[in-house]
């Protein structure tokens, strides 16, 4: 009987050891499959304030290639308005150089 009884003790530590180890696995995968969960969450919300910020970006890029056209064509309504003064100025110049050429035959 005390074989008996010995064989009994030693399955029911093995059965006390076993289920440790299985509550222990148990633990581990629920906090591994936790952690996994946690991971794609806090991925998908970083993933989507990057697309947020990419909008805006976009949204900016576009607003200052507007803004870059606008700047050109008033550069060129500019140039073209100097382009005139000058025209304008070297007609001027022409007519003062005859003016003073009269003036100097009169006078």
């Amino acid at each position: 009987m005390s074989t008996t009884a010995a064989a009994e003790g030693d399955i029911a530590q093995i059965g006390i050891v076993t289920s440790t180890v299985m509550v222990i696995a148990l633990v581990a995968i629920v906090a591994f499959v936790a952690l996994g969960v946690y991971r794609a969450r806090h991925s998908a919300a970083r993933e989507a304030h990057y697309r947020g910020l990419a909008e805006q970006a976009s949204v900016t890029q576009a607003r200052s290639a507007e803004s870059a056209q606008q700047t050109v064509a008033e550069l060129k309504g500019l140039r073209s308005d100097v382009r005139a003064t000058r025209t304008e100025l070297a007609q001027v110049r022409e007519r003062l150089t005859e003016l003073e050429r009269l003036l100097s035959q009169i006078g």
